[in-house]
């Protein structure tokens, strides 16, 4: 499985899962915003500095830490 950063922008994905090294509580929240297996997600764009990325999933875009962008696995 390839990382959601590894993806090209605008096009869509289907989330399979997160890393193991992504602590309870962030895959928690990211559940709680809709991040869950078989959803789709697409990476709209990087912010200047690649510290950011925006990803819209269920019809609204967020902006989400690279670390966090790198931990979310797609198929």
């Amino acid at each position: 499985m390839k990382s959601l950063v590894e993806s090209k922008f605008n096009r869509s994905q289907v989330l399979a899962g997160f890393d193991k090294s992504l602590s309870f509580k962030i895959k928690r929240r990211l559940c709680e915003l809709g991040f869950t297996e078989g959803q789709e997600v697409r990476l709209v764009r990087k912010s200047l500095l690649g510290k950011a990325y925006l990803v819209e999933i269920l019809g609204y875009t967020l902006s989400l830490r690279s670390d966090i962008v790198k931990a979310v696995l797609i198929k």
